[in-house]
């Protein structure tokens, strides 16, 4: 049977050290991840991704399947190479899939690519981002559904918050624009991997 995630008692693949017992990382970053910290990734990124196909459905049925195909091709696909091959825990060997909070059974279809993204690969994730976001807002606007618009931003700007101060800032993934790690854990995290 396999296991929902890595086994948190043993170093990731790019960790030298031989046990996570005595490690000064482990509390300052999420170097494995369980369901508690998936369903805080769901609970945020659920409501903003309904509020938006509800909004776009709205505006007009037909809307709403370019919108969706693009949200699992870009989640499921696109932001694994550009952003997820980046990350210490695309590298584990156990795993054919990803065992993380945020792209949680997403295949890693390409080779691990340790440090930063490069310009095009932000431009990409950015252009991503914006365009799944955006459409919405801008369908919603047009079709002058105001509450539901001043729902779907609340929901981001908790949803943002929320991942600024609890997630990303103990995120693994330093290639990630988002990502908020502290310089000093940085440096704790890098002398381990």
């Amino acid at each position: 049977m396999m296991k929902m995630f890595l086994n948190p008692d043993k170093p990731l693949s790019t960790c030298k050290e031989h046990s996570c017992d005595d490690c000064n990382a482990k509390t300052l970053i999420h170097c494995h991840f369980n369901g508690k910290l998936l369903m805080r990734f769901l609970m945020i990124a659920f409501p903003c991704l309904l509020i938006a196909g509800i909004g776009i459905f709205r505006f007009n049925y037909l809307f709403i399947l370019p919108w969706i195909i693009f949200t699992l091709l870009f989640f499921g696909f696109i932001e694994i190479r550009v952003l997820c091959s980046h990350c210490p825990h695309y590298a584990e060997p156990e795993s054919k899939t990803l065992k993380c909070w945020a792209n949680y059974g997403s295949p890693k279809i390409w080779k691990y690519r340790p440090g930063p993204m490069n310009i095009p690969e932000k431009i990409i994730f950015f252009s991503g981002i914006l365009f799944i976001f955006l459409y919405p807002v801008v369908l919603m606007a047009i079709s002058q559904q105001f509450i539901l618009l001043s729902l779907l931003m609340l929901f981001i700007i908790i949803g943002v918050s929320y991942m600024y101060r609890y997630m990303c800032k103990k995120c693994m993934n330093f290639a990630c624009p988002f990502n908020c790690v502290p310089q000093e854990t940085r440096e704790i995290f890098s002398e381990h991997n």
